[in-house]
């Protein structure tokens, strides 16, 4: 990998030696989505040895003076070659944050590349408790997954800086926000928007042509702040996973969740089962515009699974 002029100024012997074997990894290459805005478009598909886990999308926007990263990978491997993409691309620039939008194995345990050059990892309070609750079962769920070469050198990696409300960091004549818009994908959701250039870093509060995950989310919340993306007129949305597009992403994400919820509740007061209700929605008419998304019917049927389950147990409380 050729350096551009300056990089030396930035880069420590530690990073060198990342860089050096992140390209012979042959690293992914970011994509430049807006002007300081820089992309890597990871798998829409759940991880596996065939895409060496690297799903879902990472991304930095780069200031005058700093750069702000936005996920950092689903392992050691995974977060160098973030790093060195950064580093091509933002050379002179000190990274102010990594930013973790939702903790998710694919987004969380490449964040250890970052703190060992002490670059600041922030995250919601409510993800860093998430994180610390799972995350060492997703390593090792990972390692059997993936191999443990593909998982050498990753761990767990706690946020130096948990926030509960938004915040605005100047990145130099770029000004970004953190948004935290409450529970709906995940616990602790983050999103980054670039004010300047209007692109939105979403993580899984929005998904591209993938089933999402309705595992630990608020759909009626969730709902809800997709709407308030859409107030918000960004440019550019960058999804959790998925290609970067525009606000009809919301429309087809929140069309899956509308169809997902009415399907469940009418089978639910109609007196179905739990399994025969999973076993309807795979084929139902309603799903139709779904069965081309990644995920499908996998993560379709967890998700009727649990929003079933959660439904049923709201029926008996109330």
């Amino acid at each position: 990998m050729r350096m551009r002029r300056g990089l030396g100024r930035w880069l420590s012997g530690t990073l060198l030696a990342l860089l050096a074997t992140a390209a012979s990894a042959d690293p992914m290459r970011s994509v430049e989505v807006a002007p300081g805005n820089q992309v890597l478009i990871g798998s829409r598909n759940e991880a596996s040895r065939q895409n060496r886990g690297e799903v879902g999308n990472l991304g930095f926007i780069v200031g005058d003076e700093a750069v702000l990263v936005v996920n950092a990978g689903t392992s050691y491997a995974h977060g160098r070659q973030l790093l060195a993409q950064v580093a091509g691309e933002a050379p002179g620039r000190r990274m102010t944050m990594l930013v973790l939008t939702q903790p998710v194995p694919e987004f969380v345990l490449g964040a250890a590349v970052f703190a060992d050059l002490r670059v600041p990892v922030v995250a919601h309070e409510a993800a860093a408790r998430l994180l610390a609750q799972r995350c060492e079962q997703c390593l090792e769920n990972l390692h059997a997954l993936l191999g443990d070469e593909a998982m050498t050198g990753t761990r767990v990696v706690a946020p130096d800086r948990s926030i509960s409300g938004d915040m605005l960091i100047d990145l130099g004549r770029r000004e970004v926000e953190l948004i935290v818009p409450g529970w709906n994908s995940a616990p602790g959701d983050l999103m980054v928007f670039d004010r300047r250039a209007r692109v939105l870093f979403s993580g899984t509060v929005v998904t591209e042509r993938r089933i999402p995950e309705v595992r630990d989310a608020r759909i009626e919340a969730w709902r809800e702040t997709l709407a308030r993306i859409a107030a918000l007129s960004p440019r550019i949305i960058v999804p959790g996973h998925g290609a970067p597009g525009d606000k009809r992403l919301l429309d087809a994400l929140d069309g899956y969740l509308v169809a997902l919820e009415r399907f469940v509740v009418g089978r639910l007061n109609g007196g179905a089962s739990l399994q025969e209700t999973i076993n309807a929605a795979e084929t139902d008419v309603a799903f139709l515009p779904y069965r081309d998304w990644a995920g499908y019917p996998a993560i379709h049927r967890r998700n009727v699974h649990h929003r079933y389950l959660e439904l049923e147990a709201r029926s008996f409380r109330n």
